[in-house]
């Protein structure tokens, strides 16, 4: 028997009523050796020790019932007995009762406790077999589910099967087909070969024929070429061919020099353009020599031409210095247009990457899009804002200046907005954010006749920083308007900031203003270079 108990319990477990044929089990089986001390084994380790050695068949465990336990042992004891159900609970019984046999019982104690069999209820086995009944139900259930998922995989595998089936008949298909294609091909390339194997063959035949006629031929021209020296011998042929050739040498340069001298002249073309610059008596001389060389050719050249020649180069060393200095001057002016050039290519570039707001500066572009990055709605000046009268549009373009490219947050994200604006102060060197915290006292409607009263917003932040920076601004229409005390400023431009006067001015592609300029500021086609004179 296998006993499992714990000094914390009063009661004790059932591990096994085993029978071992074939086997003497000692204490040792049962002790596991850790170090110098000895512990119980585990049961499971101990079955599977004494399943080892004596085999499946041969270990048999009866721990729910006693009376199989008792007549599985009856078996093996007793092999020529009857060792059926009765006999093993009789003899149980019987043992049972020679150790506690008491002859001091009544007839009816007697009857009770030796001859009526006690058949109490064992709980702990009653809900172990609850919980085994339990498990198995369980375990169908599981075992159903699995089924079910076995018999729908059965048929997705079926499927599969199918599919995969098709699939490489497909395959197979399909290269059988090209196999065929690649045969046909095979055949047509092994056709050509033998066709132009053949005709290789016959065109060897022919080239021995031809080399046969060619050596005839050498022959031939060896003989010709020694008549023709003994000939050339006889006449000085030679000396003549030679003369001949240094001729042709000598009339082959002077027709590259006379082309060289063409086109240099032609190269002057371009300097007719100069004639308003102070080249008067030049422009004439190069027109003669312009004129004159027209046509002209190195068999038929004219006196004429030569005079013009001399005439324009004798006067040459007297104007490459004004020239070079108008030379000087058009390098200048073209090094300017090229860096128009480049303005509008980069407005062009920000048009067509469809950058609406290509009328900002870097920086200020730059600055908001890291706000909007840190979740903010950074609004400009110039797109919150327009000019109401167009006669004065020029003037407010230019007062405003640096403020048209202003930006305002929302006032809870000041603290925030600032903080970014000051850890990029090298890359928004010019843009500039709006203190929306000192603006509070301006909200008042502005005056008729001063300088924010122009402008319309529905941004009431938009119109109080126009109301803090130039509010006291008067509109001049005449100079005697202008001359009052305090800042004016007149529609053309002219401004008095209370001190000095300077003229506000900016070109007109470059507004910022309300929707309209920005759209023209933004149209490369509305960007026109300067004018110059020269060529």
């Amino acid at each position: 028997m296998a006993l499992e108990a714990r000094k914390s319990d009063s009661r004790e477990t059932v591990l096994a009523l085993f029978v071992a044929v074939g086997t003497v089990l000692s204490s040792k089986d049962f002790i596991e050796q850790r170090g110098k001390s000895q512990f119980p084994a585990q049961w499971e380790d101990v079955r599977a020790r004494i399943v080892a050695a004596v085999g499946e068949g041969n270990f048999v465990n009866h721990r729910d019932r006693a009376s199989d336990y008792v007549r599985e042992y009856m078996r093996h004891l007793l092999p020529h007995s009857s060792f059926g159900e009765q006999n093993a609970s009789a003899l149980q019984k019987s043992i049972v009762n020679a150790m506690t046999l008491d002859h001091n019982q009544t007839a009816t104690q007697f009857v009770r406790n030796y001859i009526l069999e006690d058949s109490p209820i064992g709980i702990k086995e009653l809900r172990e077999s609850i919980q085994t009944y339990r498990n198995i139900s369980e375990t169908i259930r599981k075992m159903r589910l699995r089924l079910e998922a076995l018999r729908a995989l059965r048929g997705v595998l079926a499927a599969l099967e199918e599919a995969l089936e098709t699939k490489f008949r497909e395959e197979w298909v399909a290269k059988r087909a090209t196999w065929l294609a690649a045969r046909a091909t095979n055949l047509d390339f092994k056709t050509k070969r033998r066709t132009e194997m053949a005709r290789r063959d016959a065109a060897a035949k022919e080239l021995e024929f031809i080399d046969d006629d060619v050596k005839a031929i050498d022959k031939e021209i060896e003989r010709l070429t020694a008549a023709i020296a003994e000939h050339d011998a006889k006449t000085g042929r030679k000396s003549l061919q030679q003369t001949a050739d240094v001729a042709g040498q000598a009339a082959h340069r002077a027709s590259a020099d006379f082309k060289a001298r063409m086109e240099n002249i032609r190269r002057l073309e371009p300097l007719r353009a100069m004639c308003a610059d102070g080249f008067e008596d030049f422009v004439p001389a190069l027109e003669r020599l312009l004129t004159a060389t027209a046509g002209a050719d190195i068999g038929g050249v004219s006196d004429e031409v030569t005079a013009a020649e001399k005439s324009f180069a004798a006067s040459g060393a007297k104007w490459l210095p004004k020239i070079d200095e108008a030379r000087q001057r058009i390098i200048a002016e073209l090094s300017g247009l090229r860096g128009r050039r480049d303005e509008v290519l980069e407005r062009i570039r920000q048009h067509a990457a469809g950058g609406a707001r290509a009328y900002l500066g870097d920086d200020t572009e730059l600055l908001c899009r890291r706000l909007r990055q840190g979740g903010m709605v950074p609004r400009v000046l110039c797109d919150i804002i327009e000019v109401a009268e167009p006669e004065w549009v020029g003037a407010a373009e230019a007062l405003l200046g640096r403020d048209r490219e202003a930006v305002f947050v929302d006032r809870a994200d000041i603290s925030a907005a600032t903080s970014i604006f000051k850890e990029g102060r090298r890359e928004f060197r010019h843009a500039s954010l709006v203190s929306l915290n000192k603006l509070e006292q301006f909200r008042a409607k502005p005056e008729r006749g001063t300088f924010p009263s122009i402008f319309r917003s529905q941004d009431p932040d938009a119109m109080a920083f126009i109301m803090r920076r130039y509010g006291n601004v008067r509109l001049a229409d005449t100079l005697d308007q202008f001359n009052r005390p305090g800042r004016a400023i007149m529609k053309d431009g002219l401004y008095d900031d209370g001190l000095v006067r300077s003229h506000r001015w900016i070109e007109s592609s470059q507004y910022k203003i309300g929707k309209a300029a920005q759209a023209n500021a933004c149209d490369p086609c509305r960007i026109r270079p300067r004018s110059w004179v020269g060529s």
